[in-house]
């Protein structure tokens, strides 16, 4: 799958239910015509189409399905607070995976000379994959929103979703500030983020 805000892309890969679900769909597209095609009228035979065309028109059957099942998922919002009980430790786990990966995989060229704040939503589905991560608003600084994006595909995946969330949420979009500051290099006393 591609998360996708202005010109920052990142590509994630798509397991569990959606995986499965996607891997279906294809086959299925692969197998028989689309309910669209179904319906057109039959014409006089034509050349055969590439194949390269035909992966198009896959592509984009495959994409089109793909939208209208993301939109059958019950989803919630949520952002850095919460007020239902059920969500604050699902909340907790994800503050601290993204913690311990900020500690390890924080831009190298970053270090020390470049400093800001973005908002990033990230989408998890009920296996606890990444569906998409998106800057909603920039830090002005390309290497800080490209690295909050990997932060955040390193993090993966978090734990499934427990009973009491999965009873109504197929994806949970977590909305949060990320802010990047300088900080002293940790010495032994430092909490580390990944214990």
């Amino acid at each position: 799958m591609i998360g996708r805000s202005g010109s920052t892309v990142t590509k994630f890969s798509v397991s569990g239910i959606a995986g499965a679900f996607l891997a279906a769909l294809l086959a299925a597209l692969l197998a028989t015509p689309s309910s669209a095609d179904a319906a057109k009228p039959r014409k006089a035979a034509k050349a055969p189409v590439n194949d390269e065309a035909r992966a198009r028109e896959l592509e984009a059957e495959i994409a089109r399905r793909s939208q209208a099942y993301r939109q059958r998922l019950r989803r919630r919002q949520i952002g850095g607070t919460v007020t239902e009980r059920r969500f604050e430790d699902y909340l907790a786990v994800f503050r601290r995976k993204i913690a311990c990966s900020a500690s390890r995989h924080y831009p190298k060229a970053a270090r020390g000379k470049t400093y800001g704040e973005l908002v990033m939503t990230v989408s998890i589905l009920a296996d606890g994959s990444i569906e998409t991560a998106r800057i909603e608003r920039g830090s002005g600084h390309k290497i800080l929103d490209n690295g909050a994006l990997d932060i955040a595909r390193k993090a993966a995946p978090f734990p499934p979703f427990p009973p009491e969330i999965r009873a109504d949420t197929d994806a949970l979009d977590v909305t949060r500030t990320w802010t990047f500051t300088y900080t002293e290099e940790a010495g032994e006393d430092a909490d580390d983020p990944c214990a």
